[in-house]
């Protein structure tokens, strides 16, 4: 029963563990290329702000987890959400990011114009071309936000947690293999000794066998005489 909890509570902490590196090298390798890092032509991202919310049904709120996939420009339509880069103006500085918005309209030369689902928003400026076309969006987790809001907000408190767990289930582990081995050396030497113990009894029997034939030998002998 023990080893089966030990079991169970290993398994989620590297589900868990897995999860938050996996947010974090993918939210890594977009921020740092701008770009999404697909696997499978899928991935997922964690939607930061509030412009995608309405009453759509795919309509996003902060803390979802989009699961986002690379499927072709041309295949676009109107009402998809997609996923693409742009530049936008934070603190007086150009930043190159990814925006996840609605299509409402395909212009003659083919580019899409979007805009989020928040009501306070208006069409973006920058029509969405395939240069910057990333993907679209696929699904939705919305169950998972209190566990992303405690991953984006406090990750030096969850890998340090996560690594404690970790570092005592390993050492709980190597414990119990050392006391697995240490049980079965004394099961070898308590096998051991007792081998030997029976080697000596059967050499004390023989040789008080040997003394009782030797010493009737003696007393025949002494008759004879």
């Amino acid at each position: 029963m023990k080893k089966l909890i030990s079991g169970i509570i290993i398994s989620l902490t590297i589900i868990i563990f897995g999860l938050a590196i996996s947010i974090m090298f993918l939210g890594a390798s977009a921020y740092k290329s701008n770009s999404l890092f697909y696997i499978f032509d899928y991935t997922f991202s964690i939607v930061p702000t509030n412009s995608m919310i309405g009453d759509q049904p795919d309509s996003l709120d902060p803390g979802d987890v989009a699961i986002i996939r690379n499927t072709s420009f041309e295949d676009v339509e109107i009402g998809d959400v997609i996923v693409y880069q742009d530049s936008v103006i934070i603190s007086g500085r150009t930043t190159n990011i990814l925006i996840i918005h609605r299509v409402v309209e395909i212009q003659d030369d083919g580019s899409l114009r979007t805009k989020g689902d928040n009501p306070v928003n208006t069409i973006d400026p920058h029509p969405v071309t395939a240069s910057t076309y990333q993907g679209s969006l696929h699904s939705k987790i919305t169950y998972l936000k209190p566990v992303v809001d405690l991953m984006i907000n406090s990750r030096s408190l969850i890998f340090l947690g996560l690594t404690a767990v970790l570092v005592i289930l390993l050492i709980w582990e190597l414990a119990h293999i050392y006391r697995n081995i240490s049980d079965h050396k004394n099961a070898e030497l308590k096998e051991k000794h007792e081998q030997e113990l029976t080697k000596i009894m059967e050499k004390e029997k023989e040789k008080i066998y040997q003394e009782i034939i030797d010493e009737e030998k003696n007393k025949n002998k002494n008759q004879d005489q």
